[in-house]
């Protein structure tokens, strides 16, 4: 942490020269993750340089799985961001200047790096030809992740993206909360947010998520811990957005989301159960898909991110995007041991005759 205290000021000039202002790249966030989720031990940031410039950096953590040393992102449950920050124009020279970084660095058997999105400024962080001149073995998987592209109007997007059942199970759900009371949609930002952040997790955790103990109030304290000091950097930064659906002045869902670039990341729902049948989760979204294009009109799309058990992110999404895990297996005992059984479970998936006698076999 001292080590990184001292590249606090390079940090700061290479961030103010980045094509994107994204808040988990700044120098206070990084460190915040790192105090919550990481002991100093397993600290490894990776500072790259052309010459005598610092063009950019990338925060990675080194974790051990089963003996395995595993070098990887900031990323967990409630992370789900792989990013590097960059100084702007600089983007090719540093991705093959911290792939060669990264692969003279010898305490590692397996990288995993993952969360790269394809509307970012670097995607994916090494192409499939800088990770073939490495001379490592490596492989990269890519999977969906769910935005709302925002080139068209509220409307338009109502007809034209949603599906019609969609749109008319938003349509009854619009009636039965006309016909409910007198009710309202409220916005905060700046200074107002962090005042209402405390509402947000009263009603995220008054439903299956307080009882299923996944609230953010029910998290251990590191995430509780690592939330607060989010909340405080979104909000200083002027990129927190909380909007709430008011009935009979009273909150009955709320959503949280920042600014990100050109990108509305929509990071938490919650509602009160007892309002289920109006769908508040629902009207507010649409809610914030209008508020978005009236007032951030900078903001080209809204981010959902990957992953999706109940399915109304895809019923949302209007246009494809990945994201991208990579993984590189070092020349260590480790490494390619690792590479061999990763090989092996491939082609058993890839053969389901062969696993069924596998199974019959064990049976027996």
């Amino acid at each position: 942490m001292d080590e990184l205290e001292q590249a606090r000021e390079q940090w700061h000039d290479v961030y103010e020269d980045s094509g994107l202002k994204l808040p988990i790249l700044t120098y206070e966030y990084v460190k915040l993750w790192y105090e919550c989720f990481s002991s100093s031990k397993s600290i490894r940031v990776f500072k790259v340089r052309d010459g005598d410039e610092t063009i950019g950096f990338l925060p990675m953590v080194l974790r051990s799985r089963e003996g395995v040393r595993v070098l990887t992102n900031q990323t967990n449950d409630h992370c789900l961001y792989g990013e590097a920050l960059i100084r702007r124009g600089w983007e090719e020279v540093f991705s093959k200047k911290l792939l060669d970084e990264i692969l003279d660095e010898s305490g590692w058997d397996v990288l995993h790096h993952i969360f790269g999105y394809s509307f970012s400024a670097v995607y994916p962080l090494f192409s499939e030809s800088l990770l073939d001149h490495g001379k490592r073995r490596w492989k990269m998987n890519v999977q969906p992740t769910y935005t709302v592209l925002l080139d068209k109007t509220c409307d338009e997007y109502f007809q034209k993206d949603l599906s019609s059942s969609m749109r008319k199970s938003l349509k009854l759900s619009k009636s039965r909360l006309n016909k409910a009371g007198p009710h309202r949609f409220l916005h905060f930002e700046e200074d107002a947010t962090a005042q209402k952040w405390q509402e947000f997790l009263r009603i995220e955790d008054s439903g299956w998520k307080g009882r299923n103990g996944t609230s953010i109030l029910r998290t251990t304290p590191e995430y509780r811990r690592y939330y607060d000091g989010l909340i405080r950097i979104l909000s200083m930064s002027r990129d927190l957005h909380l909007y709430f659906l008011e009935l009979d002045q009273k909150y009955i869902a709320a959503a949280v989301g920042y600014t990100a670039g050109d990108v509305f990341q929509y990071l938490k729902i919650g509602y009160d159960e007892e309002y289920h049948a109006l769908s508040p989760s629902n009207m507010l979204f649409m809610h914030l898909v209008k508020d978005i294009q009236e007032n951030l009109t900078q903001i080209k799309r809204i981010h959902l991110f990957p992953y999706d058990d109940t399915g109304y992110k895809k019923r949302y999404a209007n246009e494809e995007q990945q994201f991208a895990e990579i993984i590189i297996y070092n020349n260590t005992l480790r490494g390619q041991a690792l590479w061999m059984a990763d090989k092996l479970k491939e082609r058993i998936r890839r053969h389901p005759r062969l696993v069924a006698s596998l199974k019959k076999a064990i049976h027996v």
